[in-house]
């Protein structure tokens, strides 16, 4: 099947999604809101019916994810579930702030051209050394490191250039006959771009927006925060893991079809080379993302040198609020001169404004059906529900760990992971809460399982920018995603079984 036919297929599916979404959503919101359902209070029955449209939406995408989520605070307050201040309350949360910042970082290093810069001279590297092998494991780790701290998805569309001239000029010098070698190798490389920069994101609170949701909800519903640091000290081990395996299974999979290209070493020159020495721009922009990098990890390192209870540790843990730094830098951008000569500063307030919005009112519309979920008890009644129909398999905490790790990881491959975070991780700490468990592991899991998303293009943007250049097959992506996702849900379980019990929070 030609590309362009697998494509119209897949419009023609979405186109059909869509539609059943228009019926569906708001078919259900109205049989449920007019459905007698004992048990449950007027506002926790009133927002089933906006759970229920809210989710069907997001499966469905039959309006843009955004929208959808922010349709529930607003249905949750002419319902009379909530005030308008309670329900938009989380929109303003410093987490949503802390990706703000984020965001605004990210666009001033794409600015400045320190992105571009840093990935070409890496990939320069004598190791690398004109080997494709070496060069397709590089993109991959580049994705990883730079995903951790800016958008996966801005990481791709950045890196996806510089991937596609290293496999232009590897194919160059394929003989006629050896095409699809080339052409194979090329696959792998693309994928492991795509699927090292969705892992990245795991490894920091501020790589991906599941991290942020999972972060508020323990903070709200269990007044406990996880700082910067003690993230990291179990989702960086989890997101290297995971690009352990893509990096092994590319090389195993699909293989160099050459030892060594000199022209490869030679492009990357040519592509440095064109970019000139480092700008002041370039440098002050560095210089800015290194000191929200230092903000970031300070509270954590002020707490382990000097202890919980001191008073720079607990005036750090108030001052030096994730959000609050990243908002900071990423004003310091707006306000700081490039040094250019141009009069302008490292990142001009209209390329400042086109940042991510809608990914922002995603997130800030989940946090709020989130929050209504625990302060209807209609995540407690969903919970005991699914107690019930689980029977012993809820009741062990390795048992729900497991069962709801396989289910988030299963529907973020067709779901946002966002749109997913928000709905499974108030549901799933309300059934440990219930059962007697931890609820800790369960939350931190399916957190990290919602970004191990790898079989379908529709999966992650990641996976839509990689598959867009036309250069993979969709059977390629489902078999190495499958791999994928049973060897993520193998090392999630494992994490949530020996490292989390080890690790102290709060």
């Amino acid at each position: 099947m030609t590309l362009q036919a697998r494509t119209e297929g897949e419009a023609r599916f979405e186109a059909a999604r869509r539609r059943i979404g228009t019926v569906l959503a708001p078919l259900g919101f109205f049989v449920l809101l007019m459905a007698p359902l004992p048990g449950l209070g007027p506002q926790a029955h009133a927002l089933a019916a906006i759970t229920v449209l809210t989710v069907i939406l997001w499966i469905t995408e039959a309006v843009p994810l955004a929208v959808a989520a922010l349709l529930a605070p607003a249905l949750a307050v002419v319902l009379g579930v909530t005030t308008a201040t309670d329900a938009l309350a989380p929109i303003a949360s410093p987490l949503i702030f802390l990706f703000m910042g984020g965001f605004m970082l990210a666009l001033g290093l794409s600015e400045q051209g320190l992105d571009r810069r840093a990935a070409l001279w890496l990939l320069g590297r004598g190791w690398i050394a004109g080997s494709p092998a070496r060069a397709s494991a590089a993109i991959a780790v580049v994705g990883f490191l730079v995903s951790m701290w800016i958008s996966n998805t801005a990481t791709t569309a950045m890196l996806i250039p510089v991937a596609l001239g290293l496999c232009a000029t590897i194919r160059a010098a394929a003989p006629e006959g050896e095409r699809h070698r080339f052409d194979r190798h090329a696959e792998g490389m693309l994928l492991s771009l795509a699927y090292g920069a969705s892992l990245g994101g795991i490894a920091t609170p501020v790589g991906t927006a599941p991290n942020v949701i999972a972060l508020d909800v323990l903070e709200r519903q269990l007044h406990l925060r996880i700082d910067f640091f003690q993230w990291m000290s179990f989702a960086l081990p989890t997101a290297l893991l995971g690009l352990g395996v893509v990096l092994v299974y590319a090389r195993f999979r699909f293989p160099a079809p050459i030892a060594r290209l000199d022209a490869l070493a030679d492009n990357v020159e040519l592509e440095l080379q064109r970019l000139g020495p480092m700008s002041n721009g370039e440098r002050r922009a560095a210089a800015i993302f290194l000191l929200a990098v230092c903000g970031w990890l300070t509270p954590a390192l002020i707490k382990l040198s000097l202890g919980p209870g001191h008073p720079w540790t607990e005036w750090s843990n108030r001052g030096l609020d994730e959000g609050i730094v990243a908002l900071l830098c990423g004003l310091l951008l707006c306000l700081m001169p490039s040094g250019n000569g141009d009069g302008k500063p490292v990142l001009g307030w209209e390329r400042a404004m086109q940042l991510d919005w809608s990914t922002l009112l995603l997130l800030g519309g989940g946090l709020s059906l989130g929050k209504l979920m625990f302060e209807t008890g209609l995540a407690k009644s969903v919970a005991d529900a699914a107690l019930s129909a689980a029977g012993p398999l809820a009741q062990s905490p390795m048992g729900l760990l497991v069962f709801s790790a396989a289910l988030v990881l299963v529907l973020t491959e067709i779901t946002s992971n966002v749109a997913t975070t928000s709905m499974m991780v108030p549901v799933l700490l309300a059934i440990a809460l219930a059962g007697g468990n931890d609820p800790l592991p369960t939350v931190l899991c399916v957190t990290m399982a919602a970004s191990f998303a790898f079989m379908l293009p529709v999966s992650t943007p990641p996976n839509a920018i990689a598959y867009g250049t036309g250069k993979i097959r969709i059977g390629t992506m489902l078999r190495f995603g499958v791999v994928l996702d049973i060897a993520g849900l193998v090392i999630i379980i494992a994490v949530g079984a020996l490292l989390l019990p080890l690790l102290r929070f709060g």
